[in-house]
């Protein structure tokens, strides 16, 4: 589901790229990178998480996001070459043969996808054994949840 022009502003702030960026160094160094080569990002956004873990470890990096908008902001901010790929995808329905990523990553993105539960089977599908998953994003009681979900048709609460 593509986002508002609200939610894009908010979600791109240098800020927020930053803090994504520290949150996947974290996890990284728990990981031990030297494991990683190829990556999938699910949501990248306009992109920065993925150039950066390209540019800065070498890793081949699959940045994947639904909104084209996005894809082609990621596009002329960072330049594509044989460690760096943009392209609109769907998470629900991916365009990756099986076993093929040691790390998939997605921050914050989950929410946006009304069929979440078929994005996950996709990761398990597309991650090889012995994979990666950085899965960050919102989490809401069941209470708030029962409540809020009525009404907003275009999220997974």
């Amino acid at each position: 589901m593509a986002m508002t022009g609200l939610e894009k502003r908010f979600v791109n702030r240098e800020r927020k790229v930053k803090r994504n960026i520290e949150k996947v160094n974290q996890c990284l160094e728990k990981m031990g990178i030297q494991k990683i080569h190829q990556v999938l990002e699910l949501g990248c956004g306009t992109g920065a998480v993925s150039a950066y873990l390209a540019n800065n470890y070498q890793m081949k990096v699959y940045g994947t996001d639904f909104d084209p908008e996005q894809i082609e902001i990621a596009k002329k901010k960072y330049k594509e070459n044989d460690h760096l790929r943009f392209m609109v995808d769907d998470a629900s329905n991916l365009n990756f043969e099986v076993v093929n990523f040691d790390l998939v990553l997605s921050q914050n993105v989950f929410h946006h996808i009304p069929a979440w539960e078929t994005a996950v089977q996709e990761v398990v599908r597309v991650l090889r054994p012995g994979g990666y998953l950085i899965w960050l994003d919102l989490a809401f009681p069941r209470l708030i949840k029962d409540i809020v979900q009525p009404f907003v048709k275009n999220y997974a609460i």
